[in-house]
């Protein structure tokens, strides 16, 4: 018996020794929002509402065109992520091999969680080509042809971490729908429904243990479709990029908060404009193209499995203004052109333009886009094996050609993805 008492007191201790090593839980709400061309195109202090009455501890943004930190700062947060495009009300850590693809999240003193946020490419989009006719079959390799390769590395990055138990979350507008709501039930019910479609990317990120927050709170996609895009914002007069809502649009669900790892799904609202069927937190007028999704977690954070980690915003120093130059700025035709960029804000999104002088287009029919990756300093090549650019997330196929036409080109440095020129030089291509 005494024998009996002892293992059992043994086995109690280990027990409890065990049960301090575990984390507390705690609780985090977390946003996706693509605030459409740097959120001010209708009203900036509306997109901070949204954030605002949403809730939110930490946001994923998407199409933030340099305003990443000057969101965090006007809702009231101390921390952001200029190159994932996060910002926090907790600290937001980066790990030295990272690489971009993620950012690690301090909810409670030394315990984290992990998160990344992706824009994936819009063009084609999918449920444009079920309109036109095109078959499951070839909407499907479309999207593992155009968006799923973009999706891959932060995907797989996080679930490695969450297998390592660390709780994680992935935010984004994919510009593709969800193979959960493209099922049986819907074909001929829901619009240009034809047929069933196994979206590439869903399906991929499901296949790798991350749940739908949205979906897995609101399992009926026939009865609870609920669209984030298009949304019913004010009709802009001229819109920075020429586009607004209307009626010829296709509306789908394109906007996720995904989880995985020591994380349980407690609930998930759509943030929108009043007249959304679907939305329960409303701002007016609506500042966006897209509604926003929150999602409440309850997680159990962790020591994080990497070291060194460096406040995220620490890796941008300003050194000086933004420069930019060619290495010679007379070449032939055919020959590459090598950029060199210094002092960029540090944007996953700031880019190179190339275009003729005089060209009065901006973004759509550019020559060349080549993206700085995030980069402060560093340098591209121009030639043919960059001739459609080095797209980091977008797919332009009908962009770029080579050899550049004899004439003259601006070379600008450009602010995260919109029309914000930072610097400027010239390079002359010559017979």
């Amino acid at each position: 018996m005494k024998a009996r008492l002892l293992i059992f007191i043994a086995t109690a201790t280990a027990l409890l020794a065990f049960a301090s090593e575990e984390s507390p839980s705690t609780r985090i709400s977390v946003m996706s929002y693509n605030i459409e061309n740097g959120g001010a195109q209708v009203d900036f202090d509306k997109t901070v509402e949204a954030i605002k009455k949403s809730g939110a501890d930490v946001v994923g943004i998407q199409e933030a065109w340099g305003n990443t930190a000057r969101l965090a700062n006007a809702v009231g947060w101390k921390y952001y992520d200029q190159r994932q495009h996060i910002i926090s009300r907790f600290p937001l850590l980066e790990a030295p091999d990272s690489h971009g693809l993620y950012t690690f999240i301090e909810v409670l003193p030394g315990k984290m969680v992990a998160m990344a946020n992706m824009h994936l490419p819009d063009e084609p989009y999918g449920p444009d080509m079920v309109r036109s006719g095109s078959t499951a079959s070839e909407v499907e390799q479309n999207e593992r042809k155009v968006r799923l390769p973009t999706a891959v590395p932060f995907v797989e990055k996080l679930s490695a971490l969450a297998r390592e138990g660390v709780p994680v979350f992935l935010t984004g507008d994919f510009n593709s729908p969800s193979h959960l709501d493209w099922t049986k039930p819907t074909v001929g019910v829901l619009q240009n429904h034809r047929y069933v479609v196994e979206w590439p990317v869903t399906k991929f990120i499901q296949e790798k243990g991350l749940i739908d927050s949205f979906r897995e709170t609101h399992p009926n996609p026939e009865k609870n479709p609920i669209y984030t895009w298009p949304s019913g914002r004010p009709f802009v007069e001229n819109s920075i990029d020429g586009f607004n809502p209307s009626k010829d649009d296709l509306p789908d669900r394109v906007d996720f908060i995904y989880t995985a790892g020591k994380s349980k799904i407690l609930e998930s609202h759509i943030v929108g404009e009043p007249e959304c069927k679907g939305s329960n937190i409303y701002v007016t007028p609506w500042p966006s193209d897209h509604r926003a999704v929150v999602s409440r977690f309850e997680v159990a954070p962790v020591t994080p499995p990497v070291k060194d980690l460096t406040p995220a915003s620490a890796r941008i120093v300003k050194q000086g203004e933004p420069e930019i130059s060619v290495a010679t700025d007379t070449v032939r035709s055919g020959e590459e052109i090598t950029i060199t960029w210094r002092n960029a804000p540090g944007n996953r999104y700031d880019y190179v333009r190339i275009t003729p002088v005089g060209t009065k287009k901006l973004a759509w029919g550019e020559a060349i886009r080549l993206y700085t990756r995030g980069e402060l300093n560093g340098s591209v090549k121009y030639n043919a094996e960059n001739v459609k650019g080095n797209w980091l997330d977008w797919y332009k196929a009908e962009e770029g050609h080579w050899p550049l036409t004899p004439g003259e080109y601006d070379v600008k440095l450009m602010l995260d993805d919109g029309f914000t020129e930072l610097a400027a030089t010239k390079v002359k291509v010559v017979p």
